[in-house]
Order: structure tokens, then sequence, then C-alpha cells
């Protein structure tokens, strides 16, 4: 038998590895799409998970507000909390969905509301080499409805470039933003007070005027402290006749006793030695708050600041009496503010207006809410008289900001920011470091560009800080 023929035969074979590549090719290509359908699958099933998740989350803090300011009753909260879940998660109804909600409770001793929704996934991929074609991709989410105790200022912006169309915005945002913050109160519970702090050249203090002194053309000034008892025997908190002999008469606005001219006050200035209470909330005893003789006669604003109030009507009343004038000395309004919020200032305060005490009541929450349309660029504290001009201390006026509103924060109090048709891209970076840093879907910044933007910021703003934490 002649083998060399076999054996070349079977050479040739062993040496033809077409067959061998269509394999390898068959095999990749299966491989290639089935880890494509994996990622696929696995993509949808996270994002459907974020889904499922961010509308429960809505649904549940939407149904926490609803039963606290009572527009809802216990008994309605379950169809009310899938209807809002619907409404986000986009489909019609969920009988006719793979989407469901479960276990919705609501316990009236805890004050809270709790959901689970579950997305029924049909598997393709993830099926091969398992035991089961499809998964259920859940979600859990609470929150409590119980309103604690909340205390917002309220900063506006009333100086000149906020005239005509523009004031006018403003008082209608920030009467609905009256109106949402003060919709959870009840004739018998007041969850709410809001105080309001108008500013352009200064603040008009109105009924806290009796801490502010008639003060020099000075970079800094060693206030005189505030004395309740002087004040009740002579009408002034403080001794005139000794802080006079520091300066001169001639350099100030005053009355013929030494007392300020007009209710305004300017920023709080670093004292020629000693303890500086600049950036703080020391309240007047440590040192009363000038009123600086550069401010002109006829720059006061005319709406007064109004500490903390759930009194609705008298709120928008003064809000209705802004009107637009001057330049922007917006940390004077932040600095303010900040006194109407601090407890420090508990008993400088009238009745009724007096800031809660957030180590005796763990959940009381404050707010400072800060609008501006423009540069804060006017400041009195730490500029020399002979370079003092009024909207020419914009560097000035954006430190003593970035200070107090660092200090403000660290007091636990969360800063809202506005800018309002702001273009200034100083003034918007100023905002965006003052404003308490965004925490999830909360925003703590806005800039809206039109009236219509402004009151839905507002809006937006009382709604979050109704809207309770997440507690799941």
């Amino acid at each position: 038998m002649d083998t060399r023929k076999l054996k070349a035969n079977l050479a040739k074979f062993r040496r033809d590895d077409s067959g061998n590549f269509m394999m390898i090719f068959a095999f990749a290509t299966a491989a290639i799409f089935l880890t494509v359908g994996l990622a696929v699958e696995f993509s949808h099933s996270i994002n459907m998970k974020t889904r499922v998740t961010n509308s429960l989350d809505a649904a549940t803090l939407a149904t926490a507000r609803a039963l606290s300011i009572g527009d809802i009753t216990e008994a309605q909260a379950e169809d009310y909390l899938e209807a809002v879940f619907i409404a986000n998660i986009g489909v019609d109804d969920l009988g006719s969905s793979n989407i469901s909600i479960q276990d919705i409770t609501v316990n009236p001793v805890d004050k809270t509301v709790s959901a689970k929704a579950v997305f029924d996934q049909d598997l393709k991929f993830i099926s091969v080499g398992a035991a089961t074609d499809n998964q259920k991709v859940g979600s859990n989410s609470a929150a409590t409805y119980g309103i604690s105790d909340i205390e917002v200022a309220m900063v506006l912006d009333t100086t000149g470039s906020m005239g005509g169309s523009k004031i006018t915005a403003l008082k209608d945002a920030a009467e609905i933003g009256v109106e949402e913050l003060l919709a959870v109160n009840s004739p018998t519970d007041t969850k709410v007070r809001i105080s309001l702090i108008p500013y352009s050249y200064a603040v008009n203090t109105g009924p806290l005027a009796q801490y502010v002194y008639a003060d020099f053309k000075q970079k800094t000034s060693d206030a005189p402290a505030y004395s309740t008892v002087l004040f009740d025997d002579t009408g002034v908190g403080y001794d005139i006749s000794a802080f006079q002999e520091t300066g001169d008469m001639d350099d100030m606005y005053a009355n013929d006793d030494g007392t300020p001219i007009d209710d305004c006050a300017t920023d709080r200035k670093a004292p020629n030695s000693g303890t500086s209470h600049q950036y703080s909330d020391a309240n007047p005893s440590y040192g009363m708050l000038p009123r600086d003789s550069r401010l002109h006669t006829d720059w006061c604003p005319s709406a007064a600041l109004m500490p903390l109030s759930a009194d609705e009507t008298a709120l928008k009343n003064r809000i209705g009496e802004l009107s637009a004038s001057g330049w922007t000395a917006g940390h004077i309004g932040l600095q303010w503010a900040w006194y109407t919020l601090s407890y420090d200032w508990h008993d400088y305060l009238p009745n009724g207006s007096k800031p809660g005490d957030p180590v005796t009541d763990d959940d009381l929450q404050k707010y400072v809410i800060l609008m501006t349309d423009g540069e804060f660029n006017t400041a009195y504290a730490d500029v020399k008289k002979k370079n003092w001009s009024a909207g020419n201390q914009g560097s000035k006026s954006r430190t003593h900001t970035d200070n107090l509103c660092t200090n403000v924060k660290g007091d636990n109090i969360k800063i809202f920011t506005i800018g309002f048709q702001l273009y200034d891209s100083k003034a918007l970076t100023m905002l965006k470091n003052c404003a308490t840093p965004d925490d999830g879907d909360v925003t703590y910044h806005y800039e809206p560009e039109t009236g219509e933007e402004l009151k839905e910021t507002y809006e937006n703003i009382a709604r979050t800080i109704q809207s309770l934490r997440l507690i799941q």
C-alpha cells in the first residue's frame, strides 16, 4: 500500500486553518453580542432604578409637605402619593405598567410617610445561565411630615438699578415667598416667621434704631456699648458725651443731643483696638452699630427692616412700601438679617420677634434669602475718609460679604442667593460662594432672568425650606 500519498494529504489537512478561523469568528461574535446585550440590559436596569427612586422620593416629599400644610388628610395620603408618583414616573396608570407601589404607610405617631416602589424587569441576556428570566428592582423612601420651627430673613435689594419693572417684580415675588412660607401656620400654631431687610446705601433699622450711634468718617470705630439701664433713664442707650470726646462733632450727621439724625445704620467697623465684632452677631452690649456720617441724610431707605413676624398682612404691607434708589451695600443687609435671626440678639428684639434658641430647640431651622441685581459696591468700614465715594467700594463690600457669609453659615444658618438679571461676573461669583453648597436636588443659588422666573425662584425656595429631609 502506497502510504506516501496518504501522509501528504494528512499534512495538507493539518496546515489548513480556514475552518478554525470561521469557528473562532463565530464564537467571538456570539461573545460580543452577549456582552453588548448584557451592558444594555444592565444600563436599562440602572436607569430604571434611578427613575423609580427619584419619582418615589418626589412623591413621599410631596405627600409629606401636603400633610404638613393641611392640603390632604392622612386618609388621603395613599392616593395622593400614588398620583404624584405616576406623574413623575411618566406612565398613564400603574395597573398597565410593570411598576408597582407597595407598603404605603402613614404613621401619625412618628409623623412619617413611607413607601416602596418596584420595577419588574424582563431579562433576556442576564438570564443566560441564571435561574430566572425577570428581576424586581425596588426602592424605598420615607419622609417626615412634622414641621419644625423655621425663621427666614429676606434681604431685598432696593437700589436704583431695581427701579421700574424690577422693583414691581421683586414685590410680587417676595409676596409669593411670604405666602408660601407662612402657609404651614395655623391660628393656633405658628411654625414659620419671616424678617424683611431692605437695603441700598444702608439699612433703615426702624424699630431697632435705639442700637445705632452717630459715627465719624473713619475706617475704624470703638463702638460704645449699649446700656438698657441708661436707655430706660434717658432714652439714649450710651454715654454720648464720652463718645463725642473721641471725635469731631462737625464730622457727624447727628441731632443736637448727638444721636443719629435718622434710623439708618451702616456696616459694623473694626475697633481701633481690642476685640473686633465686625463679622459677628454680637449684640449691642458688645458694641452698638454705626451710622457713618458719610451716609447723606437723604440716602436712608424709606422702608425699614421688619423683625421676625408671622403677620402676613404686615409683611406684605412692608414689601409694598419698597422703592428703588441708591447704591448697593448688600453686605449691610446681610449683616442685619443675621441679627434678626441670632439668638444672641434675643433680648434686644421686640416680643414676638425674638429669635429661637437652636441649643434648646434641635429642630429649629434658620435661613437667609439674599437677593440682588448688581454688584455690591458701597462700604464704609475699612475705607479711609479721603478714599470714600458711594458706588466705588466694590472690593471692600465683597470682602465684607465673604466674611459675613462664612460666619453666618458657620452659625448653622443656610443661605439662598438670588442674582436677578445679574450679569456681573464678580457679583455672581460672590453670590455663588456665599450660598450654602447644593445638597443633592436642593439648590441654594438662583439666577432668574425675568419677573416670572423671579416669582418661581421665591416659590421654589419657600417650598424647599418647607420640604423636609428624606429620612431613608
